[in-house]
This record gives C-alpha cells, structure tokens and sequence, in this order.
C-alpha cells in the first residue's frame, strides 16, 4: 500500500469540507511535531508528543478522515500501515478524539475498534437538527422564556467584524465570573477570521444595545456549524438570554441550508455536566455519543 508521510503542513493536500483539517487553521494552531499520512482514500494528521500519538488534539475531533464518499474495505490496511510506521518512530500509544456521528466524513466507530482501538472514555455530544421542525422539541419552559426575552425588549442579532473585539472582551469578562479563562486570545482568534473568513461567525442577544449573551460559531463543513465560543452575561443570567441566541442561530443555520447546529459536549473526560446537558435538551437538542479512543502499539 502507497502511504504519504510528511512533517509540517508543506505537502498537505486536505479536505476543503472540514474546517479543522485545513491548513491555513492548523497552521494557527502552532503544532511542534504535526506528523501526516495519507493515501488515496484516507487522511489522519498527529501531534507526536514523546510516545504518543494524538489526532490533532487543539481541535475538538481528529481522527480518519474518509476522502472518497464512502469508507471502503481497505482501511484496515492504511490504518496497519499508520501504526507500523509510528511504532518506528518509538510511539507506543496512539489517541483519537473521534466526532459526532453526525460527521459523515470520518470513518466507523467499528472500524476503528476492529482496528484493535479502545474506547478511553464516552462524552456526550449533543445538536439541533435543523432539516426537522425542531422548535416543536423545545421544552416549554424556554418557550415560555423566549416570549418573555422577546417582550422585554431582547433582540438576536449577527455581530459585524468591526464588533468582534468587543464581543472577544466580552466573552473573556463572562469567563472570568466563573472563575475560568477564555481558551483563545484575541490575537490568535482574529487571525483565524482573518486568514478563514468564510469559517467563523458571532451571534449576539442585545438589549438596548447592551449585550447579554454572545457567541462565536465555526461552519466546520457545508452542512454542520459548531457552537464554539458561547457567554452569557452575570448580569442577565436570571433571564436567560442564551435561550434567544441559539434559537437565533438555529433559525440563521437553517436559512442558509446547513443541517446542524452541534452544541458540543456536555461532559469532560466522559464525566457528564448534567446542568448544561439538560438545558440543552430542552433546547431540542438530540445526543450522540463522542468517544475518544487509544491504541497501544
């Protein structure tokens, strides 16, 4: 089997359709040792850490990409060929952050664990369908309090560029109330919207021009955007502004053709976060299972 093998990004020829394997973002993303293999059907990029192996681990999923519409019967032997040619280069442990089943452009859980791959641990993923009329999912109780943001004067709104420090600056103060820090600085996430305009969106829910809740989305592909970056004000929490803001994006996703918009993980390392899980699925939101695998070698 013919497996290209590179370092660095010079030679990569990746898929347009899933934002986190394009070049111009991995560069950003300033990996030391970004080992990449590929073949005519099949494309896996690693940040090679000592022993191991780990599919782009600053993305929210790695893992095989398909590049062909369909998986075919040869992965079992890309894959063989992946594991020898790391085990040469002394890794002993290779991880995969896998997605959602909603992304079809990554090959089967089973394929995985037929490739001797062990689930580490479950997170769970969750997202809204927009093809179906999910607001007919949507528990009452928001219902009740999206009429109630809609009276009081609350209006969603899609952010312009020249807003998009301020709305940076106000997702760093929302974090900071909870005790947490912002995992990307301005400097680094305007240069991802500078070098992939098309990639990443901001949505906000203001009230008489004050914000109360923002939040940066990424259209990982055609089909799919991903709620990155959301925050919601202290000072407007007991209203429930978000509330406005993902019906706002659901609606604006749907108007331009995607399918989903997926809300992510409502866990860490497998533990559920069971407060946001559930306000998520009274935003209609459906689960799935996103795993994250390891393979000893």
């Amino acid at each position: 089997m013919n497996v290209n093998t590179y370092t660095g990004l010079k030679n990569l020829q990746t898929p347009s359709f899933v934002s986190y394997f394009d070049p111009r973002y991995l560069t950003l993303q300033e990996y030391d040792n970004l080992q990449c293999f590929e073949d005519k059907d099949y494309l896996i990029l690693f940040s090679v850490d000592h022993t191991t192996a780990n599919s782009i681990p600053r993305a929210p999923f790695g893992s095989f990409v398909i590049k062909k519409a369909h998986q075919i019967s040869s992965f079992g032997l890309f894959e063989d060929k992946i594991s020898s040619l790391l085990k040469k280069t002394n890794v002993k442990k290779i991880k995969i952050k896998h997605p959602s089943s909603i992304y079809p452009s990554f090959v089967d859980i089973r394929a995985l664990q037929k490739a001797g791959y062990k689930v580490q641990y479950e997170d769970i993923n969750q997202h809204i369908s927009l093809t179906a009329d999910w607001k007919a999912s949507i528990h009452k109780m928001e219902l009740r309090k999206l009429k109630n943001l809609k009276v009081e004067g609350f209006e969603f709104r899609k952010i312009q560029e020249s807003y998009l420090e301020k709305a940076h600056q106000f997702l760093t103060i929302c974090r900071e109330a909870q005790g947490l820090k912002i995992n990307i600085s301005w400097k680094k996430l305007a240069s991802l919207m500078k070098e992939m305009p098309k990639t990443y969106d901001c949505f906000g829910v203001f009230r008489r021009e004050k914000m109360s809740a923002v939040c940066i989305t990424v259209r990982v592909t055609r089909d799919i955007a991903y709620y990155y970056l959301p925050g919601t004000s202290p000072f407007f929490r007991t209203q429930s502004p978000m509330v406005l803001l993902i019906e706002g994006m659901a609606s604006y996703y749907r108007d331009h053709g995607f399918s989903y918009l997926d809300l992510g993980v409502s866990s860490i390392l497998g533990k559920v976060q069971e407060t946001l899980r559930i306000f998520k699925k009274r935003m209609g939101a459906i689960e799935t299972v996103k795993p994250t695998f390891v393979k000893f070698i």
